[in-house]
């Protein structure tokens, strides 16, 4: 054999071991998980979900309604993401059943778990003549935050007897003896109790093993280091556990989206099982929670608001992306139509964002602009412009501070823009400022209120100005929980709706408001009380249609998710989630009128104050 093809050899040799170490270490974990996070590869994907699916289920009934005392040392967020990464091995149902029974027991000795055909056991073996004994269950009212005290959402455990009980949320309680029983994947069930018994001490059911078996569960648990990045993957599946679970028990408008939330589980898992960065994590949460149609979901989460922006504003006009403000410095033009943004057409790249935006159409549409203007420092996209007709590829960069306004701005927050009629921005007062004004704005001819975003917090009293008889805003309802799945709800608690005094002087002219998707929870309440009163004109574009308290669900990894934690309708008891507040006037920006500078919102109200 000549020695040029020993070499050829030895080349092709070398050539075939680096390739297969290179496969060999696309096998290992890129993300720096832990050893004890990665799957075992031996167990199939179905089996993995359907252990993951039954811990997820139990996990919330034990957690919010399951009132054990042993419940009180639990790390909720240390358990899911141990007990995720316990369960995910087990081998088939039987196994399963043992893993849960190891890692619930211990915190509800009182519930069972069970395949389909064996047994269901009384698991309390208490004799319910005692006087002694009283009874313990939890109450929620909404969702309670899980790191804030204080706010309107709370949560009680009650103890309470045949004839008395510590201070109730509301009157109802589940009945001595009840319990669910529910199907938590497809080969087991869990019958639990939701009141248990009480000596005064402690709630009854534990023995001296569970004791034991609890101390070193504590003690595992508390081993789970913080994971900030979401690195491990178990870390991953936890927050889609406590996610899934939080929105399944308290999130009030699955009627109005139409989501069956239950039957998605195994698919949300199925997801973060593949999931392998903290990218892929967040991801997963934008997939989850879209489904729930719910702009205070994505309208508080960071990833929409990077801190620096492009040198322009942009806005929708006759269906084109067109620039309606820039900096001095840039070669864009007010103007100028966004046709593709890195070489895609400009629709599908901000369709492309909205696939992942909780919200109504008006919210996705306004946060795929957003994260279109915003992004991190000296990125840059290529842009192709349509100006008077003329094509450019020119390039933006992110860089610029904000300070770029939408819409023209008037630089005074009270002034009278035509005679006998006044502009009021909302946006930028209180109600404090405004009070010198109060008199001469009694006399206008009309008054037009920017309430294009967000107002100031007291705001709301000048609606006091324009009636002459008590006034009601929205129906802000919190639910009332006593079992889970949002099953039997105990009713709604609705003393938080607002009622308006008429207060002097009384306004007499014309009252317009704008508006438009930026106007979202706070400022919808206000132009509630003015729709369902009947109380001056709205013009502009749809509101946000995502009204009433937030509350807050803390996931692993530094991901904290807020959602709409009360239900809202207009007074004739209509929908308002998803829909919003319809303006009385469309008003359509055009493309000539931002070339003008023209803020078509006011001079639509001029007009009709005129009419």
């Amino acid at each position: 054999m000549s020695k040029k093809i020993l070499v050829i050899i030895a080349l092709v040799g070398i050539l075939l071991f680096a390739v297969y170490s290179f496969i060999q270490g696309t096998d290992k974990p890129t993300n720096k998980e832990e050893t004890n996070s990665v799957v075992d590869l031996s167990i199939s994907i179905e089996q993995q979900v359907e252990n993951l699916h039954a811990f997820s289920r139990l996990y919330g009934y034990i957690r919010y309604f399951h009132p054990s005392d042993e419940a009180e040392q639990i790390d909720w967020e240390k358990f899911a993401i141990y007990g995720t990464g316990y369960v995910v091995k087990a081998k088939n149902t039987g196994d399963l059943k043992e893993k849960l029974e190891e890692l619930f027991l211990p915190i509800a000795p009182t519930i069972q778990i069970y395949q389909e055909g064996e047994e269901v056991r009384d698991t309390l073996n208490i004799e319910s003549e005692d006087s002694s004994l009283n009874y313990v269950a939890w109450q929620h009212f909404g969702k309670a935050r899980n790191k804030f005290e204080g706010g309107v959402y709370k949560k009680e455990k009650i103890i309470f007897n045949e004839t008395s009980s510590s201070e109730k949320l509301f009157d109802s309680l589940p009945t001595v003896g009840e319990k669910i029983s529910e199907t938590i994947n497809r080969s087991l069930r869990a019958n639990i109790p939701l009141v248990l018994y009480t000596d005064g001490e402690k709630t009854l059911g534990s023995t001296e093993e569970t004791m034991i078996e609890l101390d070193n569960l504590v003690e595992e648990i508390n081993k789970v280091k913080a994971d900030p990045d979401a690195e491990a993957l178990h870390t991953r599946i936890a927050g889609v556990t406590i996610l899934w679970n939080d929105i399944q028990h308290f999130y009030p408008y699955f009627e109005e989206v139409n989501a069956d939330w239950l039957k998605e589980l195994p698919s949300f898992i199925e997801v973060a099982l593949e999931t392998k960065n903290k990218e892929d994590y967040a991801d997963i949460i934008d997939y989850m929670t879209e489904k729930l149609a719910d702009g205070h979901i994505s309208g508080n989460l960071q990833r929409w608001k990077e801190s620096y922006r492009l040198p322009f504003t942009v806005d929708i006009a006759e269906d084109q992306l067109v620039i309606t403000s820039t900096y001095q410095d840039t070669h864009f033009k007010v103007g100028d139509i966004i046709m593709s943004i890195d070489e895609k057409p400009t629709y599908e790249y901000l369709l492309q964002s909205q696939a992942r935006i909780s919200g109504s159409p008006q919210t996705k549409e306004l946060l795929s602009i957003w994260a279109l203007e915003y992004g991190k420092m000296d990125e840059t996209l290529l842009l192709e412009i349509d100006r008077n007709g003329k094509s450019l590829s020119l390039e933006g960069s992110y860089g610029y501070a904000n300070g770029l306004s939408n819409f023209p701005i008037i630089s005074q927050h009270i002034t009278e823009i035509k005679e006998g009629i006044y502009y009021v921005n909302t946006l930028k007062i209180d109600y404090d400022v405004l009070i010198p004004h109060l008199d001469s704005l009694a006399k206008a001819k009309g008054i037009i209120f920017d309430m294009r975003g967000r107002p100031g917090p007291n705001i709301w009293q000048l609606v006091s100005h324009l009636t002459d008889r008590t006034v009601k805003g929205p129906l802000l309802a919190i639910e009332q929980i006593i079992y889970p799945d949002h099953k039997k709800l105990a009713g709604y608690n609705t003393t938080g709706t607002w009622t308006i005094e008429p207060q002097e002087p009384r306004f007499e002219g014309e009252f317009v408001f704008l508006t438009n998707a930026r106007a979202i929870s706070y400022p919808e309440t206000i132009l509630g009380v003015i729709e369902d009163n009947n109380l001056g004109y709205i013009v502009g574009q749809p509101t946000a249609g995502a009204n009433g308290d937030i509350t807050e669900i803390n996931l692993p990894g530094h991901e904290n998710i807020w959602f709409t934690g009360l239900k809202v309708v207009k007074s004739d008891g209509s929908q308002h989630h998803f829909i919003g507040i319809e303006p009385t006037h469309v008003v359509e920006r055009t493309i000539e009128g931002i070339k003008a500078g023209k803020d078509e919102y006011i001079e639509k109200a001029i007009q009709i104050i005129n009419q």
